[in-house]
Parts: structure tokens; C-alpha cells; sequence
């Protein structure tokens, strides 16, 4: 969620820009509405890319602009939207809308909406980043989308499997658990109206939010995350000290203890992804992301269970890959990961 060292630098994105067509889906039936972007391939298309942010601040869906450039000259065709909490006419004011079951649902009423079953198998290939990530891990052992990727980009977020472990199970990372405490200020209810409003004001008015109630919806990711079994919530240490981001996020620990709806003991992620063979897999992340870590171990982990796999680490990048100053080392690994896939 946050960018690394700097913590308070959040990226500003633009509306659209040359080459991009902005475009709203509606998907049948859901009462959504989505601001998407859109780019054809130059040539015969190769492929079909679903792009899709996570805790990224307002019109999220522009940081993969450049890798969508890049891939439509290469004959692949994009989307990206900006997603359910984000989009202004898709973003219920209704904490139950960002289950997990409910985000992971819509990446194929997106997809579908746009087209993209009607070529190649109605399959194609997924990058994501952040909380965009681990709602496509969660698709995946689901099932919601594993038998219609082509390939999957998880960026800053290694196998969702060995991410939970680390929060919680026999063999946590205690650096990973100390990263991770700020996700139990972020998941109390109506957490951006707790401490005099402190998480909008130090959280959501960087990202672009102008009220807590227009910004309360992406945090609800988080709870989503937990309820619907997807990820693991750390047991909570009153006496550890603040981490980077949970210093940044600025709840005091006994307003956070006293508040939580979850217990202190933690939550065991109950959903599994389990070993995934079925199509190519990149994880990549930065060497200063101070929230989810970029640990040898997660890479070591992650690879047990994944068949086609590459591993991406950037040294001086923290957990905004694409908007640091060595972004097309990433990107060029996307489209690598990308074009090991032979077209359908």
C-alpha cells in the first residue's frame, strides 16, 4: 500500500493520456459501473492483459499505462480499471461489497465485459500489484480464474501461501509480523473516522480521498482479505515496537487494541492457493518495500510451489515498482513473462 522509504509519496495519476482509451464498464447484472482504460494491439492481436491495482490511490489503474503502450507494440491487447472502491459508480458504501469472494468475482465480469472471451480460449494473462494481487491469488484458489490465465504477475506479493505463513502458522517471520501490524489499524471499523480521523488524514488525503467516507472503501480490502480467508492477520503485539508504516499510519496501539473486531491472537489464512502449475507465474517486488517484504525466504517459498516461475528483485525499489526510477526493469519483465506463452 505504501511506497517505500518515503511513505508520504504517492503517485498522481492522470486521467487518461495519448494512446489510452478511457472507457466505462458495466458488466451484466452487477450494478457496477467501472472507469477503465483501454489499448489495442498495433498489429494482430497476440493476447489479451487484465491489469489491476491495488491500494494505489485514485486512478490506480494509470501506473500500468506505460506497460500497456509497451505491450500493445508488441500486439497485445490491455485493460485496466479502476477497481470496485475506486471507481465512483463501483463502490458501494457497504463494508460486506469487498469480500474477497466479491473482488475476485470481478475480474471476470471485467474481463468478459470487455471481450476478452471471445478469442483464445476466453483466456488471458493477469498483472496485478498490491491488494490487486492478492485478490487474484485468492481467484486462483478459488477457482475462479485458474483455468483461464495465460500467465499471472504478482507484484510485491509472493505466493499468497507463504505470505500468510509468515503472518501466522509454526514457522512465522517475526520481521514480516512486526511489517505487518499497521493491517490491524487499517481493518478496524470505520477505521478512517478512529483517533480524530487520523487515518484519513495521514493516509487517505495522500492517496487523493477527500472525505474518510469516500476513502473508508479501500480499506475495507483489508477486512475483505481476512473474511473471506485469503490472507492471514498477525497476532498483535501491544509491546513490539512501530514499524515504518504502522508509525506512518499513526493509530496509538491501545486505541488499536481496544477496537479490533478480530482476535489478538491473530487469524490463519483458511483458503489455500496450493501449488499452482498451470500457467507461467513472475513475483517481483523492491529491496526497500517496508510493508510486504521482499525476503529471500518468500522467493525460496514461493518457488516450492509454483511450476513456471521467475523471481524479480530490485535493489532501491520499495512497493511501488512501477513508479520507481528503475520501473522498466519491471515492466520488461512482465512482457517476458508474457511472451513465454505461445498465442492460442
Amino acid at each position: 500500500m505504501f511506497t517505500g522509504l518515503a511513505l508520504v509519496a504517492v503517485a498522481v495519476y492522470p486521467a487518461c493520456q495519448d494512446g489510452i482509451t478511457c472507457t466505462k464498464i458495466t458488466p451484466k447484472g452487477s450494478g457496477l459501473t467501472f472507469d477503465c482504460a483501454y489499448v489495442e494491439a498495433v498489429g494482430v492481436d497476440r493476447g489479451h492483459v487484465y491489469a489491476m491495482h491495488g491500494n494505489d490511490g485514485k486512478r490506480a489503474k494509470a501506473m500500468f499505462f506505460d506497460t500497456m503502450l509497451q505491450l500493445s507494440a508488441l500486439n497485445y491487447s490491455s485493460v485496466s480499471c479502476d477497481a470496485r472502491g475506486y471507481s465512483p459508480l463501483a463502490s458501494p458504501p457497504d463494508y460486506s461489497a469487498y469480500h474477497y469472494d466479491k473482488l475476485a468475482a470481478d475480474i471476470i465480469a471485467i474481463v468478459d465485459a470487455i471481450g476478452f472471451s471471445t478469442k483464445f480460449g476466453g483466456k488471458f494473462h493477469l498483472v496485478t500489484h498490491d491488494q490487486g494481487a492478492r485478490v487474484a491469488w485468492h481467484s486462483i484458489a478459488t477457482k475462479v480464474t485458474r483455468a483461464r490465465l495465460l500467465s499471472f504477475t504478482s507484484l510485491s506479493i509472493p505466493h499468497s501461501d507463504v505470505f500468510s505463513d509468515a503472518l501466522l502458522s509454526d514457522h512465522p517471520d517475526a520481521d514480516q509480523q512486526l511489517a505487518a501490524q499497521y493491517v490491524r489499524m487499517l481493518t478496524l471499523p470505520n477505521s478512517t473516522m478512529v483517533q480524530g480521523e487520523t487515518i484519513f488524514h495521514k493516509v487517505c488525503v495522500s492517496e487523493g480521498w477527500t472525505t474518510p467516507e469516500s476513502c473508508q472503501p479501500s480499506l475495507w480490502y483489508y477486512n475483505g482479505a481476512i473474511d473471506s480467508g485469503a490472507m492471514a492477520l498477525t497476532k498483535w503485539d501491544p509491546d513490539a515496537p512501530y514499524s515504518p508504516v504502522s508509525k506512518y499510519v499513526g493509530l496509538n496501539f491501545t486505541t488499536v487494541q481496544d477496537l479490533t473486531q478480530y482476535p489478538l491472537e491473530g487469524v490463519a489464512q483458511s483458503v489455500r492457493v496450493g501449488r499452482v502449475d498451470e500457467f507461467p507465474v513472475l513475483y517481483a517486488c523492491g529491496s526497500t518495500d517496508q510493508s510486504d517484504l521482499c525476503k529471500a525466504a518468500f522467493d525460496t517459498e514461493s518457488a516450492a510451489l509454483l511450476g513456471k516461475y521467475t523471481y524479480l528483485k530490485v535493489n532501491g525499489c520499495g512497493h511501488d515498482v512501477l513508479g520507481c526510477s528503475q520501473k522498466q526493469t519491471y515492466i520488461d519483465a512482465i512482457i517476458k513473462n508474457i511472451q513465454q506463452v505461445a498465442p492460442a
